[in-house]
């Protein structure tokens, strides 16, 4: 699984991403597996259901965004 494939889905599905502004994510393939407040959390959680993932934090309006890769 690559890191595209993940960034296709943040991108062609804002809607299901938008509603976590302001916390971080892990995401692979097209699943949201966790969701948090620190991104050391929400790889913890990822970690237990998949070896890759990406985690972003979701940007406010006024932010900009942060990738992890794992």
């Amino acid at each position: 699984m690559s890191s595209r494939e993940e960034l296709e889905f943040i991108t062609k599905n804002p809607e299901k991403i938008e509603k976590f502004a302001g916390k971080w994510i892990a995401i692979s393939g097209n699943r949201i597996l966790a969701v948090g407040v620190s991104a050391n959390e929400v790889i913890k959680i990822a970690r237990k259901k998949k070896k890759k993932f990406l985690v972003f934090k979701v940007p406010r309006k006024d932010e900009e965004m942060y990738v992890l890769w794992s």
